[in-house]
């Protein structure tokens, strides 16, 4: 795995977590494995990149999924707004979706999480930036950037 991503890495020696491949990171991110990538700007709160995986329980819609964890969202975070889901296009998947939600935790800063939902037969692939409302436009050049980069395993 390269940090520029004009030097990916080959297929077979790409870093992964679970079906994702990540090939290459963005320039001043860091890769923390079984985890995603994060990114440190001094006097901020650190960006991140979380990849996870989870599994269609019913059915084969990923609206029914996506439906799901906005309502997990509105019990979780005090007046969350959600904007979405959104039509989003992803190379190996079924379907996808885009989501963006932002709510405060302590300190009064807003966060926002943008969350790209894949779904590929019965497997769900959610990757989630994380950042504060004042490095969003910062952050998500980079984090465009990396979804291009990224690829999901076929099913064997």
């Amino acid at each position: 795995m390269s940090s520029y991503p004009q030097q990916t890495a080959s297929q077979s020696n790409a870093a992964r977590i679970g079906r994702w491949i990540i090939p290459a990171i963005p320039f001043g991110w860091t890769w923390i494995p079984d985890f995603g990538i994060q990114k440190m700007g001094e006097g901020t709160v650190p960006s991140n990149v979380y990849l996870k995986e989870d599994e269609m329980l019913g059915g084969d819609k990923l609206i029914l999924y996506i439906q799901a964890q906005i309502t997990l969202m509105k019990r979780t975070f005090l007046d969350p707004t959600i904007a979405g889901p959104a039509p989003l296009q992803f190379e190996g998947a079924d379907e996808s979706g885009l989501l963006m939600l932002k709510h405060q935790p302590m300190n009064n800063i807003s966060v926002i999480q943008v969350q790209h939902y894949m779904r590929s037969g019965k497997w769900i692939g959610i990757a989630t930036l994380t950042t504060t409302e004042t490095e969003l436009l910062k952050v998500r050049p980079d984090f465009e950037q990396f979804m291009k980069l990224l690829r999901i395993q076929p099913i064997a």
